[in-house]
């Protein structure tokens, strides 16, 4: 039974760490020099800069660090809550039996340790230690942040060769609203696609051809002496190989392609248009549907999906939020601040 509560404790911890809190954006940590405090969006200082460390706002409270300890204030900058936790997390609405109530009694509660271990238990808006936690009611949406994969299923085929079109068929695919079958087959250790006609399709001149699918979406990468480039399933090029690397990802149900020449990377879309156009030594998606991009001097800044960019010029960039427009960074002296999607920095070193 013992050994069970440990289990359920563990389960629980996990789960507050994974669930999103509901960020206030309306007032934003600022720091000065080593003080945090917060401004306005139009960063006029609301709450004087006075504590060791400052978390964002939700449900009206937002724990600070006095000190080595946590408590949490109010949006009037009112310690409502002690500073005694090591652990202090945000608020965010629960629910608890009630009876004759389906659904039971909402509640604001957060996740706070007042140990050094950092051993969690869940607080109430007033700071009182709860004996259980509150259900979360859980309706977040699966979002499709993964990168394009490529088809690597093995077939094995007995297709009759026609005058020697093919030595070896390797897959196959079909396109919507068509009966029509492609076949990637290799000749003289070549690559190329032909039809259910042995009609070529795809030459074979190319050292590999791969399938790549993102949801209803069906591309062809080919490489040829070392360099990839992407034909849609007809065989017709959509971006020729000039590119020593390609990694395609689907960012807000669209699909885009980071691609690298000459030391330098660029975001397409799948048309071959340029959605990054200056190169820089690197780009990442970072799953929520924007861009890290960093320079030759190791310097990162940010592409929103709304094709607002922020230039290198930060050690470390990260998004707040999915859909946020404020960025977490850490600057060139290690310091933690926080911009808007304009670059306009919350903090005065």
């Amino acid at each position: 039974m013992k050994l069970k509560s440990m289990m359920a404790v563990a389960i629980l911890i996990l789960s507050l760490n994974s669930i999103a809190q509901v960020i206030d954006y309306s007032l934003i940590p600022y720091r000065k020099g080593d003080k945090w405090g917060y401004a306005d969006a139009q960063r006029t200082i609301v709450i004087a800069p006075k504590y060791a460390d400052a978390q964002w706002f939700s449900e009206g409270m937002a724990a600070v660090k006095v000190g080595s300890k946590w408590g949490y204030i109010n949006k009037q900058g009112k310690l409502v809550i002690p500073a005694k936790f090591t652990v202090a997390k945000s608020f965010r609405k629960g629910y608890v039996p009630s009876t004759g109530k389906a659904g039971g009694d909402s509640i604001l509660f957060a996740g706070a340790s007042l140990t050094a271990n950092g051993y969690e238990r869940c607080i109430t808006s007033k700071g009182v230690i709860l004996t259980k936690c509150p259900a979360i009611n859980e309706n977040s949406v699966v979002e499709n942040r993964i990168p394009i994969q490529t088809k690597t299923v093995q077939k094995i085929y007995s297709l009759a060769n026609n005058n020697g079109l093919f030595d070896k068929v390797i897959d196959d695919y079909k396109i919507a609203g068509s009966d029509e079958t492609y076949y990637i087959a290799q000749k003289n250790n070549m690559y190329g696609v032909f039809n259910s006609k042995f009609e070529t399709i795809v030459p074979f001149e190319y050292n590999s051809v791969k399938q790549l699918a993102s949801n209803n979406n069906l591309y062809l990468q080919v490489q040829k002496n070392g360099m990839y480039g992407l034909l849609n399933p007809n065989g017709q090029t959509d971006i020729n190989t000039d590119y020593s690397t390609m990694n395609i990802v689907n960012a807000n149900n669209m699909d885009y392609v980071i691609v690298k020449r000459d030391g330098k990377t660029y975001v397409k879309d799948m048309m071959n248009n340029d959605i990054i156009a200056n190169g820089y030594a690197d780009i990442v998606y970072d799953n929520n549907g924007n861009f890290v991009i960093t320079d030759n001097n190791n310097m990162r800044g940010f592409y929103f999906a709304n094709k607002r960019m922020i230039n290198p010029k930060y050690s470390d960039v990260k998004i707040i939020n999915r859909g946020s427009s404020y960025l977490q960074v850490k600057t060139s002296n290690g310091k933690v601040g926080y911009i808007n999607a304009a670059g306009d920095e919350f903090f005065i070193e």
